[in-house]
């Protein structure tokens, strides 16, 4: 499994435990935090994104990602060595000494060096090449590759995997991180849509215990039967119950909230679940301009950048494979000079020359690889046209809903506007007794259930239209 999957399994096995964590530790932050008032949506993503530990373990990967790099491109930082030989017993005594400096460089899969060597003593005649003058010998040379890992080599594959990888990761942690928002505002608008829905039957209630005053004077007086009374009553009892059943809802909702809402020091935050802010400023509504510039995101969609940085790695694997079906000729030339008293033959410039040659006869497992790999391309290319397809299916789907939606709260809109019209004009018929308490009952139930119902229909909107960013994943963009 590679660090990259590791990694994405630990973050979301993190979020679960966290979520079960933020359920089941809900009354110990409604114990110990100071409910502060609701924050806006802009606030709420903001907090989510600064100090989540989510986020903050997602921020991580990218350190961790970004460290794989240089770690690969440690392959070719330049380095020193030192050999010594010594024979301590014997007719001979020679010493040899041996520094070089050796810097690689990428092209040509090349190594510059410079080396330093200096002798004392004698040799035999078969390690005469160990001698220097007294001052020893100083050289500077190059070698590279002509044919086998001239144009790529492991490390220059290593390297630049590790780049993809670092790409792959950022895209990978967009996706995740919109995820992430998604369902953080999700919960919000759900806790929102019964705050709402709360304000309006507690509105209605207000009116209808005013109402329940006057008819109990009228009741007193004579004016009126007392069922009657009781009949409205009845009425304002369901009203209480339906408020009960929404601030159920809200609270839910509202503790749910505080597993994504956090402090700055990451800690979990309560809702205020009385009052919902005036505006909540929402930062996703969609226009016609709005839809153009989701499409366009969509060629830049995460999950297509991650699966063409895949298809880059495999391409890069498929090069190197190819690479070793090459034969290995490799030169190595230098320039010598010894400095100091000694003997003649060791005086004057030296220049050395060499190419090595070498090839595996039949090279079976490089062309296995090959082959897998040209297989492995072909692959990649079918997931990354299905992947490309169900992503525009996906949006197309969220675009019809959003459309669907938008007539759907105009209707409601007008459908609630009617419901109060006519329970209005069922009270100014009621009062002046030309209409009995169950029609006027019936005329208040249904303003009740058309504005919850309209409250829903603008909320579903919202909802809609967060689909439309996040199918784009355009909720959040790495920074």
């Amino acid at each position: 499994m590679s660090n990259k999957v590791k990694l994405s399994y630990f973050l979301n096995s993190a979020v679960v435990a966290l979520t079960l964590s933020g359920i089941s530790g809900v009354h110990a932050v409604e114990n110990t935090a100071n409910q502060v008032p609701a924050p806006s949506i802009n606030e709420f993503i903001d907090s989510m994104t600064q100090y989540h530990p989510y986020v903050l373990a997602i921020n991580e990967g990218n350190y961790q990602a970004a460290a794989e790099v240089e770690i690969a491109r440690s392959s070719f930082d330049p380095f020193i060595e030192q050999k010594t030989k010594s024979r301590v017993s014997g007719y001979y005594d020679g010493t040899n000494l041996t520094q070089r400096f050796t810097n690689p460089i990428e092209d040509y899969n090349a190594n510059v060096f410079t080396e330093y060597r200096i002798a004392a003593g004698d040799f035999p005649a078969y390690e005469g090449g160990y001698d220097t003058l007294s001052a020893g010998e100083a050289s500077v040379g190059v070698a590279m590759s002509l044919l086998q890992n001239r144009e790529i080599d492991k490390r220059r594959t290593e390297l630049r995997n590790a780049g993809l990888a670092t790409a792959q990761w950022e895209a990978q942690a967009t996706s995740m991180l919109n995820n992430f928002i998604y369902k953080g505002v999700t919960e919000y608008i759900s806790w929102y849509e019964s705050a709402l829905q709360i304000k309006a039957v507690d509105n209605l209630l207000v009116t209808a215990q005013d109402r329940e005053k006057a008819l109990t004077t009228r009741v007193e007086k004579g004016d009126l039967a007392n069922i009657v009374l009781v009949e409205f009553q009845a009425n304002i009892m369901q009203q209480r119950l339906l408020l009960a059943e929404l601030k159920q809802k809200r609270d839910a909702h509202a503790q749910m909230l505080s597993f994504y809402w956090r402090s700055p020091q990451g800690d979990m935050m309560s809702f205020n679940a009385d009052t919902p802010p005036n505006d909540i400023e929402w930062p996703f509504w969609v226009g016609d301009a709005q839809i153009m510039a989701l499409r366009k995101a969509l060629r830049q969609h995460p999950e297509l950048d991650v699966m063409q940085l895949e298809q880059q790695v495999v391409k890069n694997k498929t090069a190197l494979a190819n690479n070793a079906l090459l034969p290995k000729l490799d030169l190595q030339a230098s320039i010598a000079r010894d400095i100091g008293a000694g003997s003649e033959t060791l005086e004057g410039t030296e220049t050395k020359l060499g190419l090595s040659f070498s090839y595996p006869l039949g090279n079976r497992k490089a062309k296995a690889e090959r082959s897998q790999l040209l297989s492995k391309q072909r692959e990649l290319g079918h997931k990354f046209t299905s992947i490309q397809q169900s992503i525009m299916q996906r949006f197309e789907q969220a675009y019809v809903y959003w459309t669907q939606a938008k007539d759907i709260a105009a209707l409601q809109s007008e459908n609630a506007s009617l419901a109060r019209k006519l329970s209005r004009v069922e009270r100014t018929r009621f009062d002046a007794g030309d209409s009995d308490m169950f029609v006027l009952n019936a005329r208040a139930q249904n303003e009740i259930k058309a504005q919850i119902k309209e409250i829903k229909a603008k909320v579903d909107l919202l909802k809609a239209e967060l689909m439309l960013y996040k199918e784009a994943a355009m909720l959040y963009e790495m920074k």
